[in-house]
C-alpha cells in the first residue's frame, strides 16, 4: 500500500520552495509514495520537469487581478480538493501555503499537516505571529535552520521534537559543482540570485557597486523573479546612475547553473535568511561568497575559511568586496573556494534532505494511523 501524500503551493513559479518540492517529488520512491501536487491560485508551472514525473497535477485557474477575489477563489478550490480526496499526509510550503492549508483542511487531517518554514521570522508581523500560535497544533512544523528553529519556539511556546523539527535544504549538487572556479577576465564578474524583493536587498548592492565602478574593473548581475516589489527601483537606480553598461539585471533564468559559472565574486545580501539555497549554489560553483551578516544565521560561512561576511552595512561590503577581489587577482583563494565546496557536499546535498524528509513522512503517517 502507498501512503498519499499531497503537495500543496499556490503556484509553480522559480524558487527556492519550489525547488525543493520539485526534488522531493522527484526523489520520492513513486513505489512507496503516491503524490498529487495541488496549485491553487494558478496554473503557473516554471519546472516544467514536473509534468515528466509519475504525479497528479491538480490546478485552478488565474482568478483575475483582484487580490481579494483571488485568495477567496484559490480558498475555495482548495477546501474543495482536500475534502474530496482522502489524503495520508500534506506537506506545504512557506507561510501563506501553511495559513491556507491549516485553515481550511478538514480535521481528520490534524497531525497529518507537515509545513515547511523557509524564511526567518524576525521580521514577522504581529498576524504572522499570531497565526503561527493558533495554527500550530495541526501541524508538524520544518523549519530549514536552527536559528529559524529557536525563532519559531520562542513563538508557538516550547514544543516537542515530533512536531517542530529542523531539516535543512538539499541542493542538486551535480548540476551546480565546478572543478574549477569561473574564469577571471578583464572584469570582475559580482552576481547575485534571488527574487528582487525588499528583503533581497539588492539596492545595496548597487549602492557599493556605484561607488567602486572607478576604483576596480566589474559588472554586476542580478537575477530573479523581476515581478516583485524591487524590480522597479532597481531599474530605477540603474538608470539615474547611468550604470547600464555595468550591471545586467534579468528575469528568472531556467539554466542558472551557467550564470554561477560566471561569477567570480557571488554576493548574497539578504536581509534576513534562513537557509539560502543560492549561496550553496554558488559554493558548489567555485565562486567566492560575500554575505551579509543576516543571511548567515546558521553560520553557514565562517569568515575568511570558506567565504567572507560582512556587517550589514555598506562599508563593509565595500570592503569585503575589494578584498575578495585582491585575493581574486592574486589567485590566493583556492583553500577558501575548496572548504566551501566541501561544506555543502558533507551538509546540504539533496539526498540527505530527501532521507530525513521521508523518516519524517513515514513517522507522521505512522503516528497518525494509530490515532
Amino acid at each position: 500500500m502507498r501512503i498519499k501524500i499531497c503537495f500543496v503551493l499556490s503556484h509553480l513559479p522559480q524558487g527556492g520552495a519550489e525547488r525543493q518540492t520539485i526534488n522531493l517529488i522527484r526523489k520520492l520512491d513513486h513505489e512507496k509514495f503516491d503524490v498529487t501536487l495541488v496549485l491553487y491560485a494558478n496554473q503557473e508551472i516554471f519546472y516544467k520537469e514536473i509534468l515528466q514525473l509519475p504525479v497528479r497535477i491538480v490546478s485552478s485557474p488565474a482568478y483575475g487581478k483582484c487580490k481579494l477575489i483571488k485568495n477567496l477563489k484559490g480558498a475555495i478550490f482548495l477546501r474543495k480538493i482536500l475534502s474530496r480526496n482522502q489524503f495520508d499526509l500534506i506537506h506545504t510550503l512557506l507561510f501563506h501555503n501553511g495559513l491556507w492549508v491549516r485553515l481550511l483542511a478538514p480535521l481528520r487531517y490534524n497531525g497529518r499537516i507537515i509545513y515547511s518554514i523557509r524564511n526567518s521570522l524576525e521580521q514577522s508581523s504581529f498576524f504572522e505571529r499570531s497565526v503561527e500560535k493558533l495554527l500550530h497544533s495541526r501541524s508538524i512544523t520544518v523549519t530549514n535552520s536552527h536559528f529559524v528553529l529557536d525563532q519559531y519556539k520562542n513563538i508557538v511556546g516550547n514544543c516537542s521534537s515530533e512536531s517542530c523539527l529542523t531539516i535543512y535544504n538539499g541542493i542538486e549538487t551535480n548540476n551546480f559543482r565546478s572543478d574549477k572556479p569561473p574564469n577571471l577576465g578583464n572584469d570582475i564578474v559580482i552576481g547575485t540570485v534571488g527574487r528582487q524583493t525588499l528583503l533581497k536587498n539588492h539596492i545595496q548592492l548597487l549602492r557599493v557597486v556605484n561607488e567602486l565602478r572607478h576604483k576596480m574593473p566589474l559588472h554586476l548581475y542580478i537575477i530573479g523573479d523581476s515581478d516583485q516589489d524591487s524590480f522597479k527601483a532597481n531599474s530605477e537606480f540603474i538608470a539615474l546612475n547611468e550604470l547600464g553598461n555595468l550591471v545586467t539585471l534579468l528575469d528568472s533564468q531556467e539554466k542558472i547553473e551557467k550564470y554561477y559559472k560566471t561569477f567570480n565574486i557571488f554576493v548574497l545580501s539578504s536581509l534576513s535568511e534562513s537557509c539560502p539555497n543560492v549561496l550553496f549554489e554558488a559554493m558548489l560553483a567555485k565562486c567566492l561568497c560575500v554575505v551579509s551578516k543576516g543571511s548567515n544565521k546558521d553560520r553557514f560561512i565562517i569568515d575568511g575559511l570558506n567565504g567572507f561576511e560582512y556587517d550589514g552595512t555598506d562599508q563593509m561590503l565595500k570592503e569585503k568586496l575589494i578584498l575578495a577581489t585582491q585575493k581574486l587577482e592574486m589567485h590566493s583563494v583556492d583553500s577558501i573556494l575548496i572548504n566551501a565546496q566541501k561544506y555543502v557536499l558533507e551538509n546540504f546535498s539533496i539526498n540527505n534532505m530527501v532521507n530525513s524528509y521521508t523518516g519524517l513522512y513515514y513517522q507522521t503517517y505512522e503516528r497518525a494511523r494509530i490515532k
